[in-house]
């Protein structure tokens, strides 16, 4: 009997992106900075598991979502022991005008607000690579709504 496919598994990754000021909260991966990530249940879009969980982490009632979407840009190679391949996305959560900022959460990792100005001029390494640069397009008005392959 051949073993099943392995289900594919969706992880979904919050940059939660203060417009007022230009910053983003990210989480300490001790040799990079990234969005925090949630997981995404089968039959659930990512759209409601980032909402469930901003409102859950952070408490925020009215969670806007960017259209700008990040993806990987090419697929890894599925792993030899069959492990669920991982579905990723990075959803830009905005947050509203006049809302304070969410103290840091999920967990225990540590988190920080760094503005983009300061991940262009590479002062924190991040994942995905070019984060900076996606979220500075968006900021400008220059990245599109859309799907925007990214080196996970």
């Amino acid at each position: 009997m051949e073993p099943s496919s392995p289900r594919p598994h969706a992880v979904a990754a919050l940059a939660l992106v203060d417009r007022s000021c230009a910053h983003v909260l990210l989480c300490d991966h001790t040799l990079f900075w990234q969005p925090p990530h949630t997981s995404v249940r089968t039959g659930q879009s990512c759209h409601l598991a980032v909402r469930d969980a901003a409102r859950r982490w952070w408490g925020l009632r009215h969670v806007q979502i960017a259209g700008t979407v990040g993806i990987p840009w090419t697929q890894p190679p599925a792993p030899a022991d069959h492990c669920h391949t991982v579905d990723r996305r990075l959803l830009l959560v905005l947050l509203p005008p006049t809302t304070p900022r969410p103290r840091p959460g999920p967990g225990t990792r540590r988190m920080s607000w760094w503005s983009v100005e300061q991940l262009l001029a590479g002062e924190a390494a991040t994942r995905p690579a070019e984060l900076a640069a996606f979220l500075d397009g968006y900021l400008q008005g220059w990245l599109p709504d859309g799907q925007h392959g990214l080196a996970w």
